[in-house]
């Protein structure tokens, strides 16, 4: 199996979620949370330049988009391959 990055630029993850038809369902899933957590996803989803796969931002938005473990990896696989 492919080797699951720890790390992507915030354009490739944005990208993987856009070919995964998952983009627009991000601010409905952050506007979701509550407070703190909230503020602070859309701060991390605003003016992150990168994304951790270990991140509490992909552990509370993950399960809102429907991804478990084995999807959140796919995901950072697939936007690993797209040009950072």
């Amino acid at each position: 199996p492919p080797q699951v990055p720890q790390e992507v630029t915030m354009r490739q993850a944005r990208l993987a979620l856009h070919a995964a038809d998952k983009l627009t369902a991000v601010n409905a899933a952050i506007n979701a949370l509550p407070d703190p957590p909230k503020t602070a996803a859309l701060i991390e989803w605003e003016y992150s330049n990168a994304v951790r796969r270990d991140s509490q931002f992909v552990a509370l938005l993950g399960p809102a988009l429907g991804l478990d473990a084995a999807g959140l990896d796919a995901l950072f696989v697939s936007a690993s391959k797209l040009v950072a």
